[in-house]
């Protein structure tokens, strides 16, 4: 009897994190870089060594359900950006040396830090990277404005006979900053820029390249240009 109800156990506990999956719980790292509007900065907060892990967003995800618990983890200290929340949970992007990590975390786990104060010209200018692609700010002589230079490249991987496939873009405007956010156009493509921590986030409208080429994505400065 001891056997059978621990069988049953075992096929209860994946459903019991089961629930109606909506666009609201999700928080990946194609998505993050959409939602610019409530963009925070956070410190994870806990005891020593403790491991403070990264939940899923489906199947009634995330909560405090055992099944929604990925292998990656953050720990106290670490810096992360914070963008929706939702019934105790946090949607954070962790820039790690190699790669990002994104996922909901407990809220109650987090130390959000108030905005810092930002240059309108310098805390903007300099060489930035997503890994992928980049962008380059610098003042714009005799315009009292900054430009913007972007190089964007999207990797398909390889074709029928193994060449490679790829689609590039870009574009170069004058930016227009207001506060921390900031935007810019060059034709049909518009570029939307927001500036927290060491961080710019920025999005488009896809119309700055070829298909899958996009601006979206979390940059750091990788070089100043002052």
């Amino acid at each position: 009897m001891t056997r059978i109800f621990a069988w049953i156990c075992l096929l209860i506990t994946p459903l019991a994190c089961a629930a109606q999956v909506s666009d609201a719980d999700f928080c990946r790292n194609g998505g993050f870089p959409l939602e610019q509007d409530d963009l925070g900065l956070g410190v994870v907060q806990g005891a020593k060594n403790e491991k403070v892990h990264f939940l899923e967003d489906y199947d009634g995800c995330p909560s405090k359900c055992a099944a929604c618990k990925r292998p990656a983890y953050l720990v106290p200290g670490d810096e992360v950006l914070v963008s929706k929340r939702t019934a105790g949970f946090a949607c954070v992007w962790y820039q790690g040396r190699k790669h990002e990590s994104v996922g909901w975390i407990p809220a109650a786990k987090l130390d959000l830090l108030p905005a810092a104060p930002l240059d309108p010209v310098r805390d903007w200018l300099g060489t930035w990277s997503d890994g992928a692609g980049t962008i380059r700010i610098w003042p714009a002589p005799g315009l009292g404005r900054m430009q913007i230079e972007s190089t964007l490249r999207w990797d398909g991987g390889a074709g029928p006979n193994g060449e490679p496939r790829a689609n590039f873009g870009g574009m170069h405007g004058v930016l227009e900053v207001q506060g921390a956010k900031a935007s810019a156009a060059e034709g049909a493509c518009q570029v939307v820029l927001t500036r927290i921590g060491r961080y710019l986030v920025a999005d488009d409208d896809g119309d700055c390249g070829g298909i899958n080429v996009r601006h979206t994505g979390v940059y750091v400065r990788i070089s100043a240009d002052r």
